[in-house]
């Protein structure tokens, strides 16, 4: 039996505060041996391995087509590989992969992300290819937490700037996920329920409690469904003393849903996407009295999210050699702090009215993109394509009046193809813009060699490009702790950007896979974005003060031997110092290594795997100014592990469980706190050793 409790929250901007409304409590009864039929009941095996030795990628496709013929780097994480890790947020997922780093922050509760050592702010996040809008905090990051990791079929990374077909954001490159569809059987239905402790601590206020139920129907060419999650994280404690959590109290409630229809030539799909979450971050009471009242009192604060996403996308084959392509996306994104006193004395809550202490921020994004791709002949194909991007911004916290940032934008790309061993990808983006100085022309070049049968040849240049957001161009924040001013004059960040990769792969036999992979990239960024603050005051002012520069190697293999699966790889990159302008003998790069492994062994008679997953993120170095003087510091190298089982039960009904972090993980020693304005003397980047279970259910009826 799985407790559903699904509620929203009803937002009051003009009193600040939230009403919660349970609009109803459901209890779904599933009696499995009913619903699995004898004869018909099914659950795929376990396809990880055919899946990633052919999988299919659509991420700046101009159609759908293999990972090895594609002439961007891609990188897929499979669905498989996501239940085996366990997963209950795509952090857990990505965390694992190579030249990407996460960061927490503290004082919100969201999540960051950094790739190729460049900052979240340069990730374009997409969902089924359209972008997400919803960046937050003073670092205008997007926290990937609020993406549903239950609805996801599977993960595509692209490394490197696609500016010219995803546009501004996109100068690190490209984290794309796409959705699960109908399978094919006419009826299904999947169901998780996951038990998680956070370091020692378990209960029914704390730990780790989610629950999620989907369904799915396909007829003919018509096809529906939907699914709706409960993610409950209880907040970490550990050696914090009184009410105070070291990570915040996170409640989320999702909620999605599709209908789709496909003929083979005409496929148009509607999809709805729904994120209501409350970040709960509870303060100590104070030591002393309240000046005017005498009452004791704690400072609590909240952090209530809510987006509701619309997606639309209608694709038509004209013929083997002309297709159509549109997509749409309008996205309506509030974020709410709310701030409230607790007197000790007698329990009263009430509204703190202290300056900054209360604030709206209403986000609204319309995305609008119509591509043709049309094959000439056998090495001629083109794609035109327009880009329409309208964001929009209201609030307390943003400057008083219409704050619009309209983009339009033509891009154009070709594929020549001289032969099957070749394939060349120039591309062209123009780019008019109602607000900043947008680059007039995106240009790019992406080259693929086949260089023998086992051996490919990846190299490629591009010009990135990343907006400044209506946050950093409007956004000022003021209480006793920060003091943040936007900048409407801010110009466009663009970068020169190479990327290259050598892949080799052989298939000794049918048991017996190997894979390796040597790349690099380098980036070289103006017009950088960045806080400067005043001399006069503690007040931030975002300016365009940074050339930036970022660097790196890595080497990936992939073993595939009867029922071994391994992967494991090193990276080594280069952060720019910050210093280096300021002091010319210094480094002008500094450098951190990263190395991962994951290893699989199946026991596929009782349907039985063992998996560890295990990345080590090396000591990053970074000079600072500690009075006149400039100063060495580093944030301390980690070690990160998980080990999963994975157990048929039935042919509907899995069990998975682990042990996350085993390692024990939770603080290390920094001197310096990467991630923007909030920083201190260490970095919390988990929450230590702990233990989980889930049940998932799979039924499906033909």
């Amino acid at each position: 039996m799985i407790n559903l409790i699904i509620s929203w929250r009803i937002f009051v901007p003009e009193m600040k505060i939230m009403r919660k409304i349970h609009l109803f409590t459901a209890t779904i009864l599933f009696p499995m041996a009913l619903l699995a039929q004898p004869g018909k009941r099914a659950l795929p095996e376990d396809t990880t391995r055919a899946k990633e030795m052919e999988a299919i990628v659509v991420t700046g496709q101009y159609r759908p087509q293999s990972v090895r013929n594609s002439v961007y780097q891609v990188k897929v994480i499979s669905r498989e590989r996501i239940e085996k890790q366990g997963a209950t947020k795509l952090q857990d997922v990505l965390r694992n992969e190579l030249n990407l780093r996460f960061s927490q922050d503290l004082a919100t509760g969201g999540s960051a992300i950094s790739m190729l050592g460049l900052s979240g702010q340069n990730v374009k996040i997409l969902l089924d290819g359209l972008p997400v809008t919803g960046r937050q905090g003073v670092n205008n990051e997007f926290d990937i937490s609020q993406l549903d990791i239950n609805s996801i079929e599977r993960i595509e990374l692209v490394e490197g700037p696609m500016s010219v077909v995803y546009g501004a954001d996109a100068l690190a490159g490209v984290i794309n996920i796409i959705t699960k569809k109908a399978e094919n059987a006419r009826f299904s239905v999947s169901a998780r329920l996951h038990e998680e402790s956070v370091g020692n601590e378990y209960g029914l206020s704390n730990g780790i409690h989610n629950q999620q139920l989907g369904l799915t129907w396909k007829k003919k060419n018509w096809e529906a469904g939907g699914s709706v999650a409960h993610n409950f994280f209880g907040g970490w404690k550990d050696t914090a003393v009184a009410r105070e959590l070291v990570w915040h109290k996170k409640d989320q409630r999702l909620v999605n849903g599709f209908l789709g229809y496909n003929n083979g030539k005409l496929n148009l799909r509607y999809r709805i996407d729904g994120l209501d979450e409350v970040i709960t971050n509870p303060g100590n009471f104070l030591p002393f009295p309240d000046a005017i009242t005498g009452d004791t009192l704690a400072y609590d604060q909240e952090y209530l999210s809510r987006r509701l996403m619309h997606q639309f996308q209608g694709s038509y084959f004209a013929n083997n050699k002309l297709n159509f392509q549109l997509q749409s996306a309008f996205t309506d994104y509030r974020r709410q702090v709310y701030s409230t006193t607790l007197n000790k004395t007698d329990g009263d809550v009430r509204l703190d009215m202290g300056e900054g202490r209360n604030s709206v921020v209403n986000f609204t994004g319309f995305t609008l993109r119509a591509t043709a791709a049309y094959k000439l002949n056998t090495i001629f194909s083109f794609q035109p394509g327009v880009d329409l991007n309208l964001d929009k911004g209201d609030g307390e916290r943003l400057k008083a009046g219409s704050n619009e940032v309209n983009d339009f934008a033509f891009f154009l790309s070709s594929e020549i193809t001289p032969n099957t061993k070749i394939n060349i990808r120039p591309g062209l983006r123009v780019i008019k813009n109602s607000v900043y100085d947008a680059p007039p022309v995106i240009p790019s070049i992406n080259t693929k060699f086949q260089l023998s049968e086992a051996l490919d040849l990846r190299v490629s240049y591009a010009r990135g490009f990343r907006s400044p957001s209506l946050r950093e161009l409007y956004f000022s924040f003021f209480d006793a702790n920060h003091q943040v001013v936007g900048n409407p004059d801010l110009k466009a960040e663009t970068s020169h950007s190479f990327t290259g990769a050598l892949s080799w792969k052989k298939k000794l036999n049918d048991d017996l896979r190997f894979t390796a992979q040597l790349g690099g990239f380098y980036n070289d960024v103006r017009n950088q974005i960045d806080y400067v603050f005043t001399q006069t005051s503690d007040t931030a002012r975002l300016y365009n003060i940074l050339r930036s520069k970022t660097a790196g190697a890595n080497l990936t293999t992939g073993l595939t031997a009867g029922n071994w699966s391994l992967a494991a790889g090193a990276s080594y990159t280069g952060f720019y110092n910050d210093q280096y302008e300021a002091d010319k003998s210094l480094s002008e790069l500094l450098w951190s290594a990263e190395a991962n492994l994951n290893a699989t062994y199946s026991f596929t008679r009782i349907g039985l795997d063992l998996n560890l997953f295990y990345k080590f993120t090396g000591k990053r170095p970074r000079y600072v100014t500690s009075g006149p003087d400039i100063v060495l510091s580093e944030q301390e190298g980690f070690h990160m592990a998980d080990f999963t089982v994975n157990k048929k039960l039935t042919s509907f009904l899995r069990l998975n469980a682990g042990v996350r972090n085993l390692l024990n993980v939770d603080r290390i020693r920094s001197s310096f706190i990467a991630g923007g304005i909030h920083t201190g003397g260490g970095l919390s980047v988990a929450t230590g050793r702990s233990a989980f279970a889930s049940l998932l259910f799979n039924w499906n009826k033909n």
